[in-house]
């Protein structure tokens, strides 16, 4: 166990310099610097000069680089350039602020998500189970800084109950940040809770420990919830990362004082070593989470923790003679053989004799003779391949007097639809993926009505009627313009799902190409691939998009980019994970056998036969990069005013929250229902796609 400790913190240096690498030359690249937010009109071109000088900003980039990194080996993590305060001292100050918050929707999220999870999953195909799983994904598909906005109208402008931001009331502070914190980490939690009992729930040895007289709760504790905790700490452990690293988002909507609003001070006055410092021990913080979440594993499954021990010679089992099989298996393959004609026969005729396969039709007197055991045949034990045949010659032997009429049914009944077929039929008997599909829709006919509106219409002012509330001509007010919300927001639409889509389509090109290579190849090139994702992933996905935004400028093209590049790592593992399982396949073999390229294998062969989970993948990034934009946009780093994206709306109503909460809430509302359609469908999908779920 202390050896694989030590060896995955030594793997933090390579990580640590690869990270710092990127983020020094993304954050060198972006227009401007320092000095520009600190220029002022009374200062001379020799006082800027001297500014820069001091900063060292006339060094060329590699040389700063490198004296950066000097510094950084003898754990000085250098001077922020707007406080004249040391970065170090400066993130451990807001440090405690950040894993308060996040512990504190940990303890939140886990005493609730595990208890329904349980729930559901004991109750499926329910009424409870279908409110469970509502609510779970309502919870994964609601941006997190809109129900911030909703909690304060709520809690502290209309009720007055908590305070609106800050942390100068002690808990009291604490209470809404947390609760919208813990918010995605329990809806995760409660999702992934259900999906791991009902797996579980379907053993055998539930069954036994049931049989023995051990009580319900006994059995669901220790038995069912022990064996399910592996993927629950997985997802929890993640989801607790994802909140550390997009703290940025609820600290400033709630004015938290924590290392996230540090992070987005220091990308606003472009201070490279305080965006250096919070990124580099944001990820040594990732990291150390994710190796806690693995050495966990070991405490909760015992068969994982015996492969951090010496490993004990077990004892060698004799094999079954190869060739042999006893007389017991052979006697129920001919008793099997038999019941299963008979139930076709029964089930074809129309017998409602629920439970006897054998009626309507008795087998042959010989059949029944030749099932004792005391039989020559299996005296000693027989050959498989004479007890197969022996078997196949009594059930051909079995007449059933059948009409065409009842062959037809029996074919009918049990004709064996397509691939593609058996996806949709699924699919169209499951209620979430058809509600999923149907909120979508109706959301791309929006977003297509969109394409017939002129800007003119939503940009035109009309200041007398500001701030009108809900009516019939202005169904969603207006805003301090006078202009017609509801138009604006029908407007954003086409901007957020083109977004969405456009941001997945990125990824997924260069994620599932990238890890289809490291699949297929294998070796040097699956190692340095998958470095690189792991170093992409380690990196904070807002910060990521933050630094490519102001690196290339505020637009919708670079807002795609920024969104995609944060998903490529997802696609990579997907795809490599897929793939790993079908390219050892005989058609495989018989491809290169053929003559085919690689890269005609890998497009025809391998590819299209591992899709099923990066179809799945896809549907779940639609939503969450639609969420990931609007985070963005809320935070001043996505498309620019007056362009009606639905994250920028949200912001903009931030401003009039107690006099005009309608500006906020619509735009969040359209948020929430385009995320939950696809996560309905996703969800529908990814069932129709699972071989486990078909029976």
């Amino acid at each position: 166990m202390i050896r694989y400790v030590l060896k995955r913190l030594l793997l933090l240096i390579p990580v640590i310099i690869a990270v710092s690498f990127i983020v020094y030359t993304l954050v060198e690249l972006t227009p401007g610097d320092v000095v520009d937010t600190m220029v002022s009109g009374k200062m001379s071109l020799e006082d800027i000069e001297n500014i820069r000088v001091r900063f060292g900003l006339d060094k060329p980039m590699l040389y700063r680089y490198g004296l950066y990194m000097l510094n950084l080996v003898q754990g000085n993590l250098g001077i922020s350039f707007t406080t004249n305060m040391n970065v170090f001292s400066m993130y451990m100050a807001r440090l405690p602020n950040t894993l308060i918050l996040s512990l504190t929707a940990l303890i939140i999220g886990v005493a609730v998500s595990i208890p329904l999870g349980i729930l559901s999953a004991r109750r499926a195909g329910t009424l409870t189970d279908a409110a469970t799983t509502t609510f779970a994904l309502a919870g994964v598909s609601m941006p997190s800084f809109w129900l911030g906005l909703l909690l304060i109208l709520l809690f502290a402008y209309k009720l007055d109950w908590l305070p609106a931001g800050g942390d100068v009331d002690g808990v009291k502070s604490l209470i809404l940040p947390s609760i919208c914190s813990a918010m995605t980490l329990l809806a995760t939690s409660v999702r992934q809770t259900r999906s791991s009992m009902l797996e579980v729930l379907r053993a055998d040895y539930l069954r036994t420990a049931r049989a023995k007289g051990a009580p319900e709760d006994v059995v669901i504790r220790k038995h069912a919830l022990g064996n399910a905790l592996i993927p629950i700490i997985t997802a929890i452990g993640g989801s607790v990362c994802v909140s550390i690293a997009g703290s940025a988002v609820i600290e400033q909507v709630f004015a938290w004082p924590g290392v996230g609003r540090l992070l987005v001070a220091g990308m606003i006055a472009r201070d490279v070593p305080l965006i250096l410092g919070c990124s580099i021990l944001s990820t040594i913080l990732y990291v150390v989470i994710m190796l806690i979440v693995d050495v966990l594993y070991a405490f909760v499954d015992p068969r994982i923790k015996s492969q951090y021990t010496r490993k004990r010679q077990k004892r060698s089992v004799s094999p079954i003679p190869a060739g042999t099989v006893p007389a017991a298996i052979a006697a129920a393959a001919i008793l099997d053989s038999s019941a299963d004609f008979a139930a076709i026969r029964a089930e074809s005729s129309g017998d409602e004799s629920d439970g006897d396969t054998t009626v309507g039709h008795t087998p042959p007197a010989h059949v029944s003779e030749h099932n004792s055991l005391e039989d020559p045949l299996y005296a000693d034990g027989a050959s498989y391949a004479g007890a197969q045949d022996y078997v196949t010659r009594q059930t051909e032997s079995i007449v059933v007097e059948d009409t065409t009429d009842d062959a037809a049914v029996v074919m009918k009944k049990y004709k064996k639809r397509s691939q593609i077929g058996e996806i949709v039929h699924r699919l169209a008997r499951s209620k979430s993926a058809m509600a999923g599909f149907v909120i979508l829709a109706f959301l791309i006919l929006i977003a297509l009505g969109s394409l017939f509106m002129s800007y003119d219409s939503i940009a035109k002012s009309n200041v007398s009627i500001q701030f009108s509330s809900s009516s019939w001509k202005y169904p969603f007010g207006t805003d301090n313009m006078g202009r017609n919300a509801f138009l604006r927001v029908l407007y954003g639409s086409r901007y957020s799902l083109v977004i969405g889509f456009s941001a997945v389509m990125f990824s997924a090109i260069v994620g599932v190409t990238l890890g289809s290579i490291a699949a297929y190849y294998g070796g040097k090139t699956e190692n340095i691939i998958m470095r690189a994702s792991d170093v992409l992933a380690s990196l904070p996905g807002l910060l990521l998009g933050m630094v490519i935004m102001v690196m290339l400028g505020r637009k919708m093209q670079n807002l795609i980019i920024a969104v995609g590049v944060a998903g490529i790592p997802h696609f990579i593992r997907m795809s490599r994970a897929s793939i790993l399982t079908v390219k050892g396949n005989e058609y495989v073999e018989a491809a290169r056998a053929t003559g085919f390229s690689d890269l005609r294998i890998i497009a025809t062969q391998v590819l299209p036969n591992g899709l099923s989970p990066i179809i799945v993948q896809v549907t779940a990034l639609i939503g969450l990069n639609i969420i990931f934009a609007a985070s963005l946009s809320f935070l001043g780093f996505g498309i620019p005013p007056p362009i009606p994206e639905w994250g920028a709306l949200v912001s903009a109503g931030r401003e009039y929250i107690r006099t005009a909460p309608w500006l906020m809430t619509y735009p969040g509302l359209f948020i929430m229902i385009t995320v939950l359609g696809f996560n309905l469908l996703g969800d529908g999908l990814r069932d129709a796609l699972d071989p486990k779920l078909k029976k």
